[in-house]
């Protein structure tokens, strides 16, 4: 009797071991449960060679020596926040608007920066100074309207990190808005680690 109680405690320990094996094994969901645009990230942040900026309309005339730009010191121990709200009347007569919300959290960098935001000349892009790298994770809300889109897949646009040897780096974003009638671009929340030229580009995919 004592040989067969035993027997029968062995087979229920072995059937409860190999469930829970098997139960460890299969869960996975909460480690998948990221945010899709983050999850896109770590699965392609690469340096791409192939990819066109977006260029922006041709200025007006009147409007030839404009330039978008603006600094503010920003004492790092606080943190603060840069609105950039800008237009200029492109030579066909529409309205380019130039938007840029540059979030910077407290403890960001040491010390007092001043912090320079300036719009590019000839593409959708923005250039930030003085280069430098962060402690903490500075957040941009940016947007162009007025852009001329007709002729670019959306599926190809993104906002990235343009690096000075020419190649881009996807960067960490919640999402990116396309409107090609009204010529938008917006992306929501872009998450940048250092300063440099941040914009808009056309990748290349397949050779195309």
């Amino acid at each position: 009797m004592k040989h067969l109680q035993r027997t029968i405690m062995k087979t229920i320990l072995t059937v409860l071991m190999a469930a829970t094996i098997l139960l460890i094994g299969c869960d996975t969901s909460n480690d998948l449960s990221v945010n899709s645009a983050e999850n896109n990230f770590a699965k392609s942040s690469i340096c791409l060679p192939r990819y066109e900026q977006i260029p922006l309309p041709n200025k007006s005339p009147l409007w030839m020596d404009s330039v978008f730009t603006m600094s503010q010191i920003i004492d790092g121990s606080f943190g603060g926040r840069m609105i950039m709200e800008k237009y200029y009347i492109a030579e066909d007569g529409d309205s380019v608007i130039i938007k840029a919300d540059l979030r910077i959290p407290a403890k960001a960098f040491k010390g007092t920066e001043t912090i320079t935001m300036t719009i590019d000349d000839n593409c959708a892009a923005v250039h930030f100074y003085p280069e430098m790298v962060f402690a903490d994770t500075l957040r941009l809300f940016q947007s162009f309207e007025g852009l001329h889109l007709g002729n670019y897949d959306t599926n190809t646009i993104d906002f990235v990190y343009i690096r000075d040897n020419g190649l881009i780096e996807l960067i960490k974003k919640n999402g990116i808005q396309i409107v090609v009638p009204q010529g938008i671009v917006r992306v929501q929340n872009a998450k940048l680690l250092h300063f440099s030229k941040y914009g808009w580009v056309r990748k290349h995919n397949n050779g195309n």
